[in-house]
């Protein structure tokens, strides 16, 4: 008896209870445990509440309040990482609390398929990924193996998606993540796929979609073109910089400027890029600046812009004297130069253009519109060629300096040649080592080059604006994505659309064989989806003959067309997933494809962008809106000393681990599901959140703590008949715990409303230590097991624990669910009479009755009190006076007529209940007393109290121990009626 008395939290003295009142005692009985087994737990409740419990909100909740998150599509490469936990769960809590609210969820999973990575696993055959690290494949390693075809690349690619996805679709199930599975979309099903082509035939009968021979960012490492969105910018990225002379040869308005040696002048260019000189086209200058002429030793005289002159002469040849020769810049619009490597070739220009600062370099640019964005556009204006001789791999074509350079690797060899050709035609003067941001390959980690070749683009200048307006109605959260996403699409003015990859949704274009002029227009697309419909999207490699895909009007004798094999870009792919929603949802009048997108931080330049442009760019409406109604992004997840997860650094968070423990448990514990979801909810997922040992330490001890909680109100509430006690009936404590119950229950809705899930989950962890565990559970442990079991006393703090447990369990419910159903289902018949799950019950409000004003003011001075008791308590325990509370009585001496005196005799009653004490007294005296005393004081309602604690008067009591018995050895008077 003795072990059930401390397992039900009772404060237990050397003095047992004789066994003849051991059986008048009401102690918890449960068969819940009060420490969980994870697996036991999983196998009877996680397909309870996850496959189960959607199909019947799916089936029973109403339509009309239909919810639907939009899953953005994890990459199907690979097992999911402590970042996935962390989004999948976050998504899960939100859906579990539109259940509890009675409102029916749709969350459709989703997964990315297509792509380099995968494509990348299918040239490996499975094996490791392809990194850009030292020791590890390359892209080079890849193709020096057997070439694959692209039918055997594609069935390979799809093999290696299809295992991911089972794997990842297993581990968001063992998270407890509810979904509707059995419907989820992959971006290789045909469905979705022709649905892709769709959104695109609308872009190009908008006249959205174009093709040009432009600079693209290129990945030499991936052999493909990039977005934007798919780079990343190395902060430590180190080029060869070099200051090289360009001779003029055309004098141009310089004619006849005094102090200008007309045989000696060069242009001084800066380039963190020597390879792109063999294409250089022209010399940009800034009209708006003055140039000038500095003389040196062995270089004749140079031409550099007036504001850069201080930086630059501490870098060009001892000797060197600077002229009092001052130039406009528009001075310089009809000179021209001679190409230092390519002696044959044309004087070429100096062009005018506000690209050029004096921020760095010379005020003089090297342009090569072959190269650079910015050179491409002040050529295309004036007529020059784009010329770009470096071919996919990165290396120069036999085009570049008459092939002096072929084969070589633009950023490697290549690049070093070109310097050393400069050497030799004294033309270089001054180089060094360059550390700056630099774009690379989001995939391969390597850096990318730009590098002009004919692509699809879409427009997006023309839906910029309509893009922009619909972001006014979308909620962000945090506010800050506004302004980035908003950035993102000011920024861009056309989406480079198409790569070189097998393993994707092809472009539906064909090329005249002759003219190579492109067929692509919305009639011929239809008549390439009827085929692809009927044949699947493998047949665009497959079928032979190209004619097959040529409409009917366009067949013209003679007239032979050819496929193109280029893909769309990943994030045209995902970007169109949108669509996969309005297939099984419907559209939704004047309302949004989703109430709302939830990714990472990183999606505002990827999948927020791509859905918010291909949803406007398809769109019919007068007014187009944004796919989404609310966005909600979260961090990313760093190690507990707040550094990047890495393998190399051994610091890497399997969440598969923390559930099931690691090869060694003593080092790796089984922790279970509902402390991997409770680390998400408690944390501040807004920002980049951390995890590691010391912050799984505190979040177990949470779950243990609400286990005890869960285990209290079951074990007490075993025999309850399910009758509750009229609000009017009960103690002034029990409407305390009401009034604190209701209080939590407001602010926790309104935590989940704003999904502040950390709130939520600080405050319900608050409230199970202060407000349960530390004030009412211990309050009110006397009068559970030791009132008579009918008593109006009893079964007053049973209406009141039956109450904290439905709102308890709604509350923890959303965060962890097994845990809530392990609950429920024991649980007796009397609180769950026919639910099968918590969820179908819904979310318990709290009654108006109990939010009672006043009370919350007498309850907060209450408290006050209680902690000023308690401290006079600790004392006598410190000087050994007492080892419980029971053994001592308090006694408030107020002064008399006081408003403290009114305050504290209308809960006199209650008083010794609320200390747990056996006795409190209210005097207006001081009473002396022989013995011991301790002394607390205090203010009440502006008058001083004084609490005084003292030895008890009466005996130990041997079934309650309460001192409130007569002799010693005996029983008390409410012990003796509930025995008799």
């Amino acid at each position: 008896m003795r072990s059930l008395i401390q397992r039900a939290g009772i404060r237990l003295a050397s003095t047992k209870t004789p066994s003849q009142y051991s059986s008048t005692l009401c102690l918890p009985k449960t068969d819940f445990p009060l420490r969980s087994n994870p697996e036991e737990t999983a196998a009877k409740y996680l397909k309870l509440c996850t496959d189960d419990l959607y199909a019947w909100q799916k089936e029973n909740l109403p339509k009309d309040s239909l919810f639907v998150l939009h899953d953005g599509p994890p990459y199907a490469n690979g097992n999911l990482h402590i970042g996935h936990a962390l989004n999948r769960i976050l998504k899960d809590i939100i859906l579990r609390y539109q259940v509890l609210q009675r409102n029916r969820v749709s969350f459709i999973p989703g997964w990315d398929c297509h792509g380099l990575p995968i494509e990348l696993k299918a040239l490996q055959g499975g094996e490791a990924p392809v990194k850009g690290k030292k020791g590890s494949q390359t892209i080079s390693d890849v193709a020096a193996k057997p070439k694959m075809r692209p039918l055997e690349i594609r069935a390979a690619a799809r093999k290696w998606a299809d295992n991911a996805v089972a794997k990842q679709m297993a581990s968001m199930r063992e998270w407890g993540a509810m979904a509707e599975y059995q419907n989820h979309y992959r971006t290789m099903h045909l469905r979705y796929e022709l649905n892709q082509l769709d959104v695109f035939k609308k872009m190009v009968k908008k006249g959205l979609i174009y093709r040009q021979f432009k600079p693209v960012y290129w990945s030499p490492s991936s052999k493909t073109a990039l977005a934007e969105a798919e780079l990343e910018y190395n902060e430590d990225h180190k080029s060869k910089a070099v200051y090289v002379k360009f001779p003029v040869t055309q004098l141009g308005d310089l004619e006849g400027i005094d102090g200008i040696n007309k045989d000696a002048l060069s242009a001084l260019i800066w380039t963190t890029t020597p390879w792109t000189l063999p294409s250089n086209q022209a010399v940009a200058f800034n009209p708006e600046m003055d140039y000038t002429v500095v003389n040196t030793p062995n270089h004749g005289q140079l031409l550099v812009a007036e504001a850069r002159l201080e930086a630059l002469l501490p870098l060009l040849p001892e000797g060197t004297t600077t002229t009092s020769i001052s130039i406009p810049g528009t001075a310089l619009l009809r000179s021209a130069y001679a190409h230092p490597l390519l002696p044959n070739k044309p004087p070429s220009p100096f062009l005018g253009g506000d690209h050029v600062t004096s921020d760095s370099g010379t005020g003089l640019v090297h342009t090569a519109p072959g190269h650079g964005m910015e050179d491409y556009l002040a050529c295309r204006s004036r007529g020059i060629e784009t010329f770009s001789p470096v071919d996919d791999e990165g290396k120069f074509t036999s085009e570049a300096l008459d092939g002096q350079l072929i084969g070589m690797s633009v950023q490697h060899e290549g690049n070093k040649a070109v310097v050393e050709m400069l050497k030799s035609k004294d033309v270089l003067l001054h180089e060094s080592t360059y550390k700056h941001k630099y774009p690379y390959d989001w995939r391969t980690k390597q850096p990318i080059i730009l590098r002009a070749t004919a692509q699809w683009f879409a427009d997006l200048t023309g839906i910029k604006d309509d893009s922009l307006n619909a972001l006014d109605s979308v909620q962000m959260i945090p506010e800050v994505g506004r302004s980035r996403l908003t950035a993102f699409v000011k920024s861009r003015a056309e989406w480079c659309i198409s790569r070189q990859r097998a393993w994707g949704v092809p472009i539906p274009v064909l090329y005249n064989a002759e003219t190579d002029e492109a067929l692509l227009t919305d009639t011929n697309i239809d008549h390439i989806v009827s085929i692809l419909k009927e044949r699947g999207m493998d047949a665009w490699w497959s079928e032979t003959d190209d004619e097959v895909f040529v409409a009917p009007e366009y067949r013209k004798e003679g007239q032979k067309w050819r496929r193109g094999y280029e893909t769309m870009d990943v994030w045209f792919d995902s970007g169109t997933s949108w669509g996969v929603v309005e297939d099984q949802v419907g559209k939704r009048d004047r309302k949004p494809v989703a109430d709302l997108y939830l990714e990472g931080s990183d999606q505002h330049r990827g999948w927020f962008q791509s859905s918010l442009l291909t949803h406007i760019a398809a769109s019919n409406a007068t007014t187009p809106v944004a796919p989404f109604s609310t966005v909600l992004t979260h961090g990313f997840v760093l190690d507990q000393k707040n550094r990047k997860m890495s393998k190399s650094v051994g610091n890497v968070v399997d969440p598969n681990v923390i559930i099931k423990g690691g090869t060694d448990k003593n080092k790796e514990p089984r922790l279970g599901v509902d402390v991997l979801r409770l680390w998400v909810a408690s944390s501040e997922f807004t920002k980049d959140i951390s995890i590691g040992k010391e912050i799984l330490g505190h979040v177990t001890e949470g779950v243990r703590k609400m286990r005890t909680t869960a285990r209290f109100l079951l074990g007490n509430l075993n025999d309850w008949d399910g009758k509750e006690v009229a609000y009017d009936e009960l103690t002034l404590i029990d409407k305390f715990a009401l009034l604190r119950l209701s209080k939590i229950e407001k602010e926790i809705r309104e935590n989940y409303e704003q999904f502040a899930f950390n709130k939520a989950t600080h405050s319900l962890l608050s409230y199970t230590n202060a407000d349960l565990s530390a004030f009412y559970f211990d309050v009110v442990k006397d009068r559970l097991y030791a009132d008579a079991p009918n008593s109006l006393s009893r079964r007053s703090v049973q209406t009141v624990l039956y109450h904290i447990l439905r709102v308890y369990l709604a509350a923890l419910s959303p965060l962890i669910p097994t845990f809530a159903e392990e609950v429920w289902a024991n649980a007796g018949k009397t609180i769950n009479p026919d639910s099968n799950s918590i969820f179908q019950v819904g979310w318990c409000e709290t009654r108006k009755e109990w939010d009672v004003a006043s009370l919350a003011k007498d309850y907060e001075m209450l408290a006050d009190v209680r902690t000023s008791v308690g401290l006079a308590v600790e004392k006598a325990r410190k000087n050994k006076h007492i080892r419980t509370a029971l053994q001592a009585e308090v006694e408030l001496v107020v002064e008399n007529g006081s408003q403290a005196e009114t305050f504290l005799k209308k809960y006199a009653d209650e008083l010794s209940c609320l200390f747990i004490t056996s006795g409190a007294n209210i005097t207006t005296e001081l009473k002396h007393a022989e013995g011991w005393e301790e002394k607390e004081t205090l203010n009440v309602l502006g008058n001083q109290v004084l609490a005084v604690v003292r030895q008890a008067s009466r005996e130990k009591c041997v079934r309650c121990w309460v001192y409130s018995a007569e002799s010693e050895g005996g029983i008390c008077k409410r012990c003796n009626s509930v025995v008799h």
